[in-house]
C-alpha cells in the first residue's frame, strides 16, 4: 500500500509538472533586496512555474542597491514593459528588503497602483499600512522572528500579516512557507507542492545573466563556456549526448543574457570570462527544472564592492575560493560548511547575525592557516571571509561540504581565476 501511494504520489506530480500552464495568471514582478540580484528569486520562481505559472510571466527587476537613483521610477518603467510584453491590466508584486522600501514609494503615486493587484512584503521594514496612497493595494506582510537583520519585524495594521519563526534573513525570499503564504494570497487557493517538481526532460533550458557583483549592471559582449563534471573527481567530462551548450565559448547578449541547455542530473562548471578581469569558474548542483532566473556574478573593480573584496590573492601559490548558498544563510550551530576537514560554520566566523551567505576563503598572506576571519570582511553584510592557505594543485582537489552535500573542484591558480561554489 505504501508503495502505491508513493507511485501514485510520483505519477501525480510528474503529470502536473508536465501539464501545460495557465497563460492567464497574472503576471509576477519580483524585487530583490541590498547586496542582492534576481536570482534571490530563483526557487520561488521554480516553485511558481512547478504550480500553474508560465515562465514567461515570472520576472525579476534588477536595481542597483549600492546607491542607485531613480529605482522607483525604473521600476515602473520595468512594470510597463512588463505589461506590454504580457498583455495584462495588472501585475503583481513581491519585493524583499529593501526592495520593499523601493515598492511602497512606487506605490505611493496612485497611477502606479492601479497596475499592481496584490503586494507582497518579504523581510521588509515596518510600515504603518498596507501599500498604496492610502493603503488601497491589497498587502501581505511576512517576516520572520528569527530575521537578524530585520529585528524590528512586525505587523502591519490593515495588511494580511505572517510570522514566521526558524528563518534568516535570505530564508524569508526563498523559504517553502513565504512560497505557500504568497501563492495563496495572490491565488486564492494553496499550491499542489511547496517543492520543486522535477521535469521529465533529458535537458533544462536555461537563460543565464551576467552581472557585476553590487549595482547590477550586465556583462554584454562577455563570454562564457559550460562543461560538464564528474562529481566523484571535479574533472570536466566528455558528454555522451549531443549538445551544442558545452565547451564552446558564448557570448551574452546587450541585456547579459544567453540562452543555454543543461543535462539532467549533471554537476556543472561554467567559466566566465569578463573582460580586464581575472576568469571566473563556478561550480554548480544538478537543477531540477529549466530556469530563465540563473545569474553568474562578475567582481567589480571599483566602487564599494571592489574596496572590500580587493584583498583576493593573485598568485601562482595558492586557490582563492568563494562559496555561496543560494537559498539561506550559515548559521554556526544550525548549519554545516566545512572544506576538507577545516570546519567554517563556526561561532567566530559565522555566527547568527552574520547571516553570511557568501563566505570568501584565501591566505591573509603568511601560507599559514589559522581559520579566523579576515578582517577586512568583519564589518560587510552578508559576506565572511576565512584565512586558510589552500596550495594551488592544478591536478589536485578539493571537496567543500554544506549540510549533508558536497562539490568536488579542483586547486587551480588564484592568479588565473577565483572559485566558486554555488548551492543551489
Amino acid at each position: 500500500m505504501k508503495f502505491l501511494l508513493f507511485t501514485t504520489i510520483l505519477f501525480c506530480q510528474k503529470n502536473f509538472a508536465q501539464k501545460s500552464c495557465d497563460p492567464t495568471k497574472l503576471p509576477v514582478v519580483f524585487v530583490h533586496g541590498f547586496m542582492g540580484s534576481g536570482d534571490n528569486w530563483s526557487t520561488q520562481m521554480q516553485r511558481f512555474s512547478s504550480n500553474e505559472y508560465c515562465s514567461d510571466r515570472l520576472f525579476v527587476f534588477d536595481w542597483n542597491s549600492f546607491g542607485g537613483t531613480n529605482n522607483s521610477v525604473l521600476l515602473k518603467n520595468f512594470i510597463d514593459k512588463v505589461l506590454v510584453r504580457t498583455g495584462a491590466s495588472k501585475i503583481d508584486l513581491i519585493a524583499h528588503s529593501a526592495g520593499g522600501r523601493v515598492c511602497y514609494d512606487l506605490l505611493a503615486d496612485s497611477v502606479n497602483a492601479s497596475k499592481v493587484a496584490h503586494y507582497v512584503h518579504v523581510g521588509s521594514f515596518p510600515m504603518k499600512q498596507p501599500a498604496g496612497k492610502n493603503g488601497e493595494v491589497p498587502t501581505m506582510n511576512i517576516y520572520s522572528s528569527s530575521d537578524m537583520v530585520l529585528r524590528k519585524g512586525k505587523d502591519i495594521p490593515g495588511a494580511e500579516n505572517v510570522q514566521l519563526t526558524g528563518y534568516d534573513h535570505l530564508q524569508t525570499a526563498t523559504g517553502e512557507k513565504t512560497f505557500e503564504a504568497a501563492f495563496s494570497f495572490l491565488t486564492g487557493h494553496v499550491p499542489v507542492s511547496a517543492g520543486i517538481i522535477p521535469t521529465g526532460n533529458v535537458e533544462n533550458k536555461v537563460t543565464v545573466k551576467g552581472v557585476m557583483l553590487g549595482d547590477n549592471s550586465v556583462l554584454a559582449g562577455d563570454s562564457v563556456r559550460v562543461f560538464a563534471v564528474d562529481p566523484r573527481t571535479g574533472k570536466r567530462q566528455p558528454q555522451k549526448r549531443s549538445n551544442t551548450t558545452y565547451g564552446r565559448w558564448m557570448a551574452f547578449d546587450d541585456e547579459g543574457k544567453m540562452n543555454i541547455s543543461l543535462l539532467k542530473d549533471t554537476y556543472t562548471e561554467m567559466e566566465l570570462h569578463v573582460k580586464g578581469g581575472r576568469s571566473l569558474n563556478y561550480f554548480f548542483e544538478p537543477l531540477k527544472r529549466g530556469e530563465n532566473n540563473f545569474y553568474l556574478r562578475a567582481l567589480p573593480v571599483s566602487g564599494l564592492a571592489a574596496t572590500m573584496l580587493g584583498k583576493i590573492p593573485m598568485d601562482d601559490r595558492q586557490t582563492a575560493l568563494v562559496i555561496f548558498t543560494a537559498n539561506n544563510a550559515v548559521i554556526a550551530g544550525r548549519d554545516s560548511l566545512a572544506i576538507d576537514s577545516i570546519p567554517l560554520s563556526t561561532p567566530g566566523l559565522m555566527p547568527a547575525e552574520k547571516t553570511s551567505v557568501a563566505c570568501f576563503v584565501y591566505d591573509d598572506g603568511d601560507e599559514i592557516t589559522t581559520g579566523k576571519g579576515l578582517r577586512f570582511l568583519d564589518a560587510a553584510p552578508f559576506i565572511s571571509g576565512a584565512d586558510i592557505f589552500i596550495k594551488a594543485e592544478e591536478h589536485k582537489t578539493m571537496r567543500v561540504y554544506y549540510n549533508g552535500r558536497s562539490i568536488v573542484l579542483p586547486k587551480r591558480k588564484s592568479r588565473d581565476t577565483i572559485m566558486i561554489v554555488v548551492f543551489n
